[in-house]
């Protein structure tokens, strides 16, 4: 059941990651990524027809510095201190998904780890439950075996009580 749950919060992160990508709300921060294309090429300048200074792998994070007017180019810095532009759309707001599958693993790892800690938990818990179930059943026995004992006791010596009332009557005739 939880496996299923993991899952399902795996593929909403994905579907998640990719809706993020759009390019319309970037801003100039250092937590932008190069999305996750082979690589990218960085120019001189804001446009295709500018000089190629090199090319960014997928996944590296950048700071974005400054966007053209068409938005279709962003001036960037890279993690090796290169300034150049890039086409906007491979500039993303999110890690690339190779980035993020550590991250998730390690996450997955953690649940399943507190999930196999709440199931020995609740193992526990039900024979904790079962023991005091057990106990109950003995007491209510106990008890019931008591109340009978109880009331033939009280049988016994409502018997025992007549028993002197007659003693008693017998020999204050007797005195009479």
């Amino acid at each position: 059941m939880i496996r299923k749950w993991l899952a399902a919060a795996l593929i909403a992160c994905s579907f998640q990651a990719f809706s993020l990508q759009d390019t319309a709300d970037l801003d100039a921060s250092s937590s932008h990524y190069i999305r996750d294309d082979l690589f990218v090429f960085m120019h001189a300048g804001p446009g295709r027809n500018y000089r190629i200074l090199g090319s960014i792998n997928a996944g590296t994070p950048i700071a974005v510095l400054e966007r053209d007017n068409d938005a279709e180019f962003t001036q960037i810095s890279d993690d090796e201190g290169r300034t150049g532009w890039v086409e906007s759309r491979f500039v993303s707001n999110t890690m690339s998904q190779a980035e993020q599958l550590p991250l998730l693993q390690e996450q997955l790892a953690d649940s399943q780890s507190r999930l196999q800690g709440a199931q020995s938990e609740n193992a526990r818990l039900r024979q904790q439950l079962n023991d005091a179930r057990q106990q109950v059943s003995q007491l209510t026995t106990s008890n019931e075996e008591q109340a009978g004992e109880l009331s033939r006791l009280n049988a016994k010596v409502e018997s025992a009580n007549k028993d002197e009332l007659v003693t008693w009557f017998t020999r204050g005739g007797m005195v009479a």
